[in-house]
């Protein structure tokens, strides 16, 4: 037990509390790096705590005291830790897993030198759908950019024109080709479901493939997972119709597109005939609604950077006449895409707090965020556990408030907000709405 214990040791790191229990010379609390490095040409202060290094009072890092005892880059990552405005201790995290919580998998699988990240889970539960090999070959290559669409051809070799074959008016991509052609777009509207494509805007081909296999960020329900058959099938059929296209100067119908994809989808799954004889998605937009009378809905997004880790998060606030109370968006450096969500939920829980408003209902994208709220599991790793807990202690401040998923179409709102918070590096906050985003709210508005 203890040879198994000191091989785990690198997998836990301490989430700051008060931080009282925490040896900065000897415990891991630092992002990436561990333990902290001393100033140069200093003796490293064997009493010290990590807790000397915070104003308990103001519940922020002092910029003084971690720069009289720690090195610059030290320094650097300490202040990006979140702080909880309320006092909590020290507590350990698993960094394995998104909650901080040791679970016997994810440490065998780590000693056995194998991942737990989304992406593998990805493959293991897409190797176990049944489907035709020749679907399920051609979705692997598609996953992986290995499929020969204009845009990637065009950087092999010299082509006329990289324009889609369908709409000849944006190039062709791979997301382009499945999913934001108007004319496969017309296919995935008569399988009913074309509401689902609107939610990808802006992302790649593996985000729709994790969604519908219920990977992480998105949550798994057995539904989604019995209509990816159908999804795989129908990517395949639009790959033949735009090859017949262009090999064959054959135009193939949008209904023939979805019949050649139904005749591979096994019959015996209960989700085909639901699927094709429901009322198309066209004729039922989804859209943003207004709260129930008296509540008012605050509607929250985060974006990030992969690249420079700059990320936004944004909220737009409204009440059940659908009115604009106010919006705000706001800008920090964040190390994952989840991290950004849960600021842009904490960013309003808090305005809603500071507003003192009663009955609030926020709305979020994030499917698993809202689930582990919803389930009262407020652990997190040391870039979200403190944002967590905040939420979860400024809760009992209302009379109801309630979290809801929504998908990204009736969340734009806050989208935009989010994103101009990561671009434009600023925080700001209206209590009218500016000009920029007047086009997004318009199509909110109730008809």
């Amino acid at each position: 037990m203890h040879h198994i214990k000191e091989r785990i040791k690198p997998f836990i790191s301490w989430v700051v509390g008060d931080g009282k229990f925490i040896d900065p010379w000897c415990d891991r609390w630092i992002p990436d790096i561990g333990v902290a490095t001393p100033k140069p040409n200093t003796t490293p202060d064997p009493m010290i705590r990590v807790s000397d290094c915070i104003d308990q009072n103001l519940r922020r890092w002092n910029l003084a005291k971690l720069s009289q005892h720690f090195d610059q880059s030290s320094v650097e990552k300490i202040v990006i830790i979140p702080l909880s405005s309320s006092i909590s201790s020290d507590r350990r995290a698993w960094d394995l897993n998104r909650d901080g919580k040791f679970t016997t998998k994810s440490a065998y699988l780590a000693l056995r030198g194998r991942s737990t990240q989304p992406q593998d889970l990805m493959w293991k539960k897409f190797w176990r759908i049944k489907i035709p090999y020749r679907v399920q070959l051609f979705v692997l290559k598609a996953a992986v950019n290995a499929i020969p669409v204009r845009e990637i051809l065009s950087q092999r070799i010299h082509l006329e024109s990289v324009l889609c074959p369908f709409c000849q008016d944006q190039p062709e991509s791979i997301m382009h080709i499945f999913l934001q052609c108007p004319c496969t777009r017309r296919v995935w509207n008569i399988s009913n479901l074309y509401s689902y494509v609107n939610l990808f805007n802006g992302t790649d081909i593996r985000d729709w493939l994790r969604f519908w296999l219920g990977c992480h960020p998105y949550s798994s329900t057995e539904e989604k997972v019995q209509k990816f058959p159908l999804i795989a099938c129908i990517m395949w059929s639009i790959w033949v119709g735009r090859n017949n296209l262009i090999h064959n100067a054959r135009t193939d119908s949008h209904e023939t597109i979805l019949n050649r994809a139904m005749h591979l989808f096994p019959n015996k799954n209960p989700q085909r005939d639901s699927i094709t004889q429901a009322t198309p998605a066209g004729n039922r937009t989804l859209s943003w609604s207004p709260p129930p009378p008296g509540w008012t809905k605050f509607n929250t997004d985060g974006a990030w950077d992969h690249i420079s880790n700059k990320g936004g998060a944004g909220l737009v606030v409204r009440n059940h006449a659908a009115n604009f109370l106010y919006a705000a968006a706001s800008h920090s450096c964040f190390i994952s895409a989840e991290e950004a969500e849960i600021r842009g939920i904490w960013l309003a829980v808090k305005k809603a707090w500071e507003m003192n408003y009663k009955k609030v209902l926020i709305e979020s994208d994030v499917e698993v965020v809202i689930d582990q709220i919803n389930a009262g599991n407020f652990a997190g790793t040391w870039s979200t556990d403190a944002l967590l807990q905040d939420i979860k202690n400024w809760k009992s401040n209302f009379e109801n408030i309630s979290f809801r998923f929504v998908p990204r179409c009736c969340n734009s709102v806050a989208h935009d907000l989010a994103h101009w918070g990561k671009t434009t590096m600023l925080d700001m906050f209206w209590a009218s709405p500016p000009i920029w985003l007047m086009p997004a709210l318009g199509r909110d508005a109730p008809s």
